[in-house]
């Protein structure tokens, strides 16, 4: 599944959850994840990420920048993780170094900023998952 169209296809009923503490990464990301996914919802934090979560465990990708405040990516995920242990999640960072328990967490980790490219990597390794 290399075709772009075919690929979105394929994952566009996806429900994804995004969180990230800074406002214009949350418009930019959120503008292109809805380019391929048609069921984005986005949070500013990680104590809004897992009460959204809890609120509605039907997502299948949960996408978090790693530092935020209230609570961090990492903890936000083991919270849902409890919840639904084989969620798919990806971590976003701008950090160059990456924590052991950030890769225990994630599927995918993503250096800031996301790009086409990346998307198109999500896409094709979720779109396996389905």
């Amino acid at each position: 599944m290399n075709d772009i169209k075919e690929l979105r296809e394929h994952v566009k009923d996806l429900k994804v959850l995004f969180v990230d503490d800074e406002e214009m990464v949350r418009d930019g990301t959120g503008i292109f994840l809805r380019k391929f996914f048609d069921n984005v919802i986005i949070c500013c934090d990680g104590e809004d990420g897992l009460k959204t979560f809890k609120e509605s465990q039907d997502f299948d990708i949960v996408i978090t920048d790693v530092v935020m405040p209230k609570m961090d990516g990492i903890t936000m995920i083991k919270n849902i993780k409890k919840i639904n242990p084989d969620i798919f999640t990806i971590f976003i960072t701008a950090s160059r170094e990456l924590e052991d328990a950030q890769d225990r967490l994630s599927n995918i980790t993503i250096k800031k900023p996301i790009s086409f490219d990346d998307i198109i990597m999500i896409m094709q390794t979720v779109g396996t998952l389905k």
